[in-house]
């Protein structure tokens, strides 16, 4: 059977078809009873009168119109009589002063007159009309499905229907049976049953056998189910189920609840929360949709009777799809017990949150053993910050903080610093970084850093390779505009050492550029482009900490050029350019006053004649190869104009060191291009080899007096450079240069890729210069298992025979599985020889990383800078 709460009683109460309408209007029924009383004493005295008066009864004629009540015939008749327009002296005004049309009489009258009301006439005119056969079926099945003959007479006597099953003729064969809503509106309750009791006094319900309540966001299953009506709290017992919209589900032994609050507790539980985590408890209190309080609960986001994870605790306050903060926490790994936590807070979502974070630990030889504690905090919408505070056994307490910001869609940065007041040294070190970048009115962009450090703290505590050996620090602050046919850029840029020893500085305060880009003068073959630079330089001529020698000085570059593009043939091309160049000085580097440079530029390529061919393969995967051949011939001129003024000038960058040329540079590029099959019907075209050999002739060293201690040498190095990826398996790149003159090759750097299969990646890296450093370098990554990676890599010094450094890293991360974990082993040798607090150290680190998916993650030291290596996929 079922019940369903009508939508025009007070919600939440439960309705019950066993109430009689006029329950819900005791005074009015008093108010019926007493007027139909009256009503009908003046009806007995009017015929008494009429009685006196004659002694034989007036016949009264068909056309005859009873004053009490009318025959639904004639009633429709008089509503078209109704509706005509009659003037005063036609109207009945009767004792209430309400007006009647003559012909026209309502169906129900209090004594003085006053008609009922529809609602009051429809309520009579049910409760007075005569009984009318009922022919619906005295039982029905949970669905809504009545009985069959053979099944009704094994039933007992007929039980009172739910308000969704109309009172039909099942006679006719039409009939239909309203099942409940899927969809319930606010406050609405259903109950299905096998069973079903009703106490109308005390409006309490029993309810046994396979019990289901159905509200608005949350259903209950139960064996036995017991409601208050007045009060709403119920009891359900046996097999309780919970069910809710955000896909919670919980089962219990028993629950209590209360139908108007929504609230409700639920003993001895086990189940899901949300959608992704699980918990069980003795007792957990439900304050509202999704906000759980719980006494000796456990929650873990895998599955099982011994899931891999758990966190208990001994209450736990829980907001599903937010965070959980708990007292008395155990992190138990099978069952056993390897973490207590006091009190605590547990993301439950990947939303930022604030809290603090898992601590992270480690050790190695030189810091001693580390741990790193953090406090998050979600400011707001756009902007956070994490407070570290760590200490390092052997190097002391290292605090930190970062603060990152988003205003806006066009705006972002982030601010971070820490300090370290270092036990070994004495020392104290700090390092500050920030950024910011905004995108401001009129189409300007800008871009600002600021790279500060102290005591070489990059080289003493940074893991990065590019940070430890870096010999400079270096801030900036930029605005830029770019449109169609130029650009403007105001910058200002400082340059400082960060090597203790040395205090070179240089500044550039400000730099303004403007920019012409090529572009055709009219319907000419003529191009135009020009580049005006304005710097104004403040460095230290002297390096060395004691000695200052500070120097400042102002300097204009203005260098328009003119472009003519020759075409003389679909696959030969010239291309001649012309410059004018004028610089400025505020002074020289000997004190001398305002001066100035000029100087002029010609250069001419000569690109083709281009050759090309394509190949048909024959294969579906590839069907073409298309190989291109560009020779290129550049001449390339500077006079030798102004020496007396170039001798004034302090050179800081190419503007200020253009010396004489007349150089001719030749290369030839190789190309080629495959055709290759997409796999969705199509094909792609790319570039899958480039490889360039190019050489220069310097004529003015060729026409140079020679002598034996400096024979004329007038080709330059050759060199060779290749990048090619023929296949997805397969990375090929070097490059390289040869001294013809020694005849000796004076650089190589190779990198190479292998992948033979999707799980197996193979990388080599060489690099070598000489009389300089010689390096190897290899990784191997793995995916030996599903949700397995293993990768190892080391860099070797060939020169000393040395693994500078050696990383072994393992990784566990299934999506399909409740937890993950990463393991890490860093060996360096020698990794701070640049750093004079700490030359030749040596480091063995091990890191431990533990993940529980929904919850957080456990790691050991800060984050690292590995030095595996891989290549990705075309596709």
């Amino acid at each position: 059977m079922q019940y369903k709460q009508p939508k025009n009683l007070p919600s939440p109460m439960i309705w019950s078809a066993l109430q009689a309408p006029f329950s819900w209007w005791p005074k009015l029924k008093n108010v019926f009873k007493m007027k139909k009383t009256l009503l009908i004493l003046g009806i007995l005295l009017t015929i008494a009168n009429d009685t006196s008066a004659s002694d034989r009864p007036p016949s009264i004629s068909p056309d005859s119109q009873n004053l009490i009540s009318s025959s639904p015939q004639d009633q429709g008749k008089l509503a078209d009589v109704s509706d005509r327009v009659y003037s005063d002296d036609e109207v009945i005004l009767t004792e209430s002063g309400y007006k009647i049309v003559p012909g026209y009489i309502p169906n129900w009258i209090w004594a003085d007159g006053t008609p009922l009301t529809p609602e009051e006439s429809e309520i009579l005119d049910s409760k007075l009309a005569p009984p009318q056969p009922d022919s619906t079926p005295d039982w029905f099945w949970a669905d809504g499905k009545p009985l069959s003959p053979s099944e009704k007479t094994k039933m007992p006597k007929g039980l009172n229907y739910s308000e969704w099953v109309q009172k039909i003729n099942y006679g006719t064969g039409t009939g239909k049976i309203n099942k409940p809503e899927k969809n319930l509106k606010k406050d609405e309750v259903f109950i299905i049953a096998d069973h079903m009791r009703q106490n109308i006094k005390k409006e309490i319900i029993w309810t046994w056998g396979n019990v289901k309540i159905r509200m608005e966001n949350k259903t209950i299953q139960a064996d036995k189910v017991k409601i208050n009506n007045k009060t709403g709290e119920g009891i359900a017992k046996g097999h309780v189920m919970i069910r809710n919209n955000d896909g919670t589900r919980l089962k219990a032994n028993s629950s209590r609840f209360n139908i108007k609050n929504q609230k409700g507790k639920i003993f001895q539980t086990r189940g899901r929360l949300g959608k992704r985590h699980y918990i069980k408890g003795r007792e957990v209190t439900r304050l509202s949709d999704d906000h759980y309080k719980g006494k000796s609960v456990s929650l873990t986001t895998c599955t099982g009777k011994l899931p891999d994870w758990l966190f208990e605790a001994e209450t736990m306050d829980i907001i599903t799809g937010d965070r959980a903060v708990f007292t008395g926490g155990v992190l138990k790994i099978r069952d056993i017990p390897v973490l207590y936590v006091p009190a605590g807070y547990l993301p439950m979502n990947r939303e930022r949150k604030s809290g603090f974070l898992f601590p992270s630990f480690g050790s190695s030889d030189i810091d001693g053993t580390t741990i790193n504690n953090e406090y998050y905090w979600a400011i707001n919408d756009h902007s956070d910050a994490t407070f570290k505070l760590g200490y390092r056994s052997k190097r002391g307490v290292t605090p930190g903080i970062e603060y990152r910001y988003t205003p806006s869609k066009t705006t972002n940065g982030f601010l971070t610093g820490t300090v370290v007041d270092d036990n070994i040294t004495g020392e104290t070190f700090w390092k500050v970084d920030a950024q910011h970048n905004q995108e401001l009115p009129y189409g300007f962009i800008f871009n600002g850093k600021l790279d500060l450090e102290g005591q070489e703290y990059n080289k003493t505590f940074n893991d990065n390779i590019n940070l430890r050996n870096r010999r400079n620090s270096l801030s900036y602050a930029t605005a830029r505009k770019t449109w169609g046919s130029g650009s403007f850029e105001i910058l200002t840029r400082f340059r400082d050492s960060t090597d203790i020893s040395s205090d070179q500085t240089l500044g550039e305060l400000p730099q303004i550029t403007y920019k012409v880009q090529r572009q055709q003068i009219g319907d000419s073959p003529y191009y135009f482009n020009q580049d005006t630079l304005f710097t104004s330089f403040v460095t230290d001529l002297n390096s060395d900490p004691d000695i200052d020698d500070n120097f400042s000085v102002q300097r204009l570059d203005f260098h328009p050029q003119l472009t003519r593009a020759i075409n003389i043939a679909p696959w030969l091309s010239l291309t001649p350019t012309i410059g004018l160049r004028e610089t400025l000085y505020s002074k020289g580097k000997n004190g001398e006053g305002f001066f100035s440079r000029e100087s002029f530029d010609f250069t001419s390529t000569l690109k083709g004649p281009t050759f090309e061919k394509i190949f048909e393969t024959k294969n579906n995967l590839t069907p073409k190869i298309k190989h291109l051949v560009e020779p290129r011939l550049t001449f390339s001129y500077i006079p030798d104009l102004d020496r007396e003024d170039k001798g004034k000038i302090q050179a800081f960058d190419a503007i200020d060191s253009v010396n004489p040329r007349s150089l001719l540079s030749y290369s030839i590029t190789q190309r080629l291009f495959q055709k290759e099959a997409t796999g969705k019907g199509d094909f792609d075209t790319r570039e899958s080899l480039r490889f360039v050999i190019s050489q220069s002739y310097d004529l003015r060293e060729a026409s140079r007096t020679s002598n034996p201690e400096r024979p004329n040498e007038p080709f330059s190095d050759i060199r060779f450079d290749l990048d090619s990826r023929l296949a997805d398996p397969l990375l090929l790149n070097f490059d390289s240069t040869y001294d013809i003159n020694d005849r000796v090759l004076k650089q190589f750097n190779l990198q190479l890729g292998f992948r033979p299969m999707e799980a197996l990646t193979l990388y080599f890296e060489r690099r070598f210069t000489r009389r300089g450093d010689v390096t190897s370098m290899a990784t191997l990554d793995w995916d030996f298992l599903k949700g397995w990676n293993f990768k190892a890599s080391t860099r070797l010094d060939e020169k000393t025979a040395t693994h500078r450094e050696t990383n072994l890293s393992i990784l566990y991360d299934d999506p399909c599985k409740c937890w993950g974990f990463n393991a890490d082993f860093i060996q360096r040798n020698n990794f701070n020889s640049t750093s004079s607090t700490s030359a030749g150290a040596q480091e063995t680190r091990f890191l431990l990383g533990i993940t529980f998916r929904g919850l957080g993650s456990i790691q050991s030291g800060t984050p690292e800078k590995f030095i595996h290596r891989s290549f990705d996929p075309l596709r």
